[in-house]
């Protein structure tokens, strides 16, 4: 609303477009340069089974573009269960079994440039034979610098180099981590990632997991510690936010009691870390925290 800003009292917002899909949409993501004054920057894309992926304006619900991803021995769709643009917005990559993609976004009814199998194989037992990751890419996420870093269901986060076109850097299990008995945050499932503005940390967020881990990416696969009281055992995907601010960032997340919690600077110390402060937010699941880019607004969803 025009009044966003102006008020100090919560906004029930109301959609200003809708995008009919043919099947339940696993994963979606918006253009990098998204602008209400420039329509042509309004961009979406979207991922369905046993569909291509599309790209759809948001002001002007219609298809623009589509992009398939087809398996070379079955010839059957594969239906990425995470989405995202390169941040000059030319590119996008897609995680789904084991496999990452890379696209070009003026390239509408064509396939991927790039495919990069995670594992060599598989059908190995041991997950590609001591190299790389198995499993569904349920997460996707850049660093300053075009790391790419992306994490599975199976609990493992990858990090690859050239914007998830090039070597892969580094492969580790949060599982081990996660069930530590002296943080008992739990977990079950990789459903975020996301980097610090400075590139030098990583957090990631688990479903059923109380606790978000922080890793300083200097030295993969080693925590530095993790953020307790999140208050989130639960399969929802309870999406988690980052904030840069003049002390350095912040990490806002809701919980399954309606709270919103914020932590500060988490990686300035090791072990585990309480919120800085919380605030009620709903009855119900916050299942989402986004902060406004002016950091003055909060958008939550239940």
């Amino acid at each position: 609303p025009p009044d966003l800003l102006e008020k100090d009292t919560p906004h029930d917002l109301t959609p200003y477009s809708t995008l009919p899909s043919p099947e339940p949409i696993y994963t979606s993501t918006i253009y990098p340069l998204f602008n209400l004054q420039d329509p042509s920057t309004t961009l979406i894309l979207s991922t369905t089974r046993d569909h291509p992926i599309r790209l759809s304006s948001a002001l002007h619900p219609s298809l623009l573009a589509s992009y398939p991803l087809v398996s070379p021995t079955t010839e059957a769709y594969i239906t990425p269960h995470s989405i995202l643009f390169t941040p000059d917005g030319t590119h996008f990559v897609t995680g789904s079994d084991s496999l990452i993609c890379c696209f070009d976004i003026s390239r509408s009814g064509k396939g991927p440039i790039t495919r990069m199998p995670t594992i060599p194989s598989k059908r190995k037992k041991i997950v590609g034979g001591g190299v790389g990751m198995k499993g569904v890419i349920s997460a996707l996420a850049w660093s300053a610098d075009t790391i790419l870093a992306a994490g599975t269901f199976t609990r493992s986060v990858g990090l690859y180099d050239s914007g998830g076109q090039g070597d892969c850097i580094a492969v580790f299990s949060v599982a081990h981590e996660a069930n530590d008995t002296k943080t008992q945050i739990g977990g079950s499932g990789i459903t975020q990632v996301l980097w610090s503005p400075c590139g030098r940390y990583l957090y990631i967020a688990e479903r059923k997991s109380n606790g978000i881990i922080v890793y300083d990416i200097r030295v993969a696969g080693k925590r530095l510690g993790s953020l307790q009281g999140r208050k989130s055992d639960t399969n929802q995907r309870l999406g988690v936010d980052i904030v840069q601010t003049e002390q350095g960032h912040e990490i806002w997340a809701g919980g399954t009691d309606g709270v919103v919690r914020v932590w500060q600077n988490p990686g300035e110390e090791e072990g585990a870390k309480d919120p800085k402060w919380e605030w009620k937010a709903h009855d119900d699941p916050v299942t989402s925290a986004v902060v406004h880019p002016f950091g003055t607004d909060v958008g939550d969803t239940e």
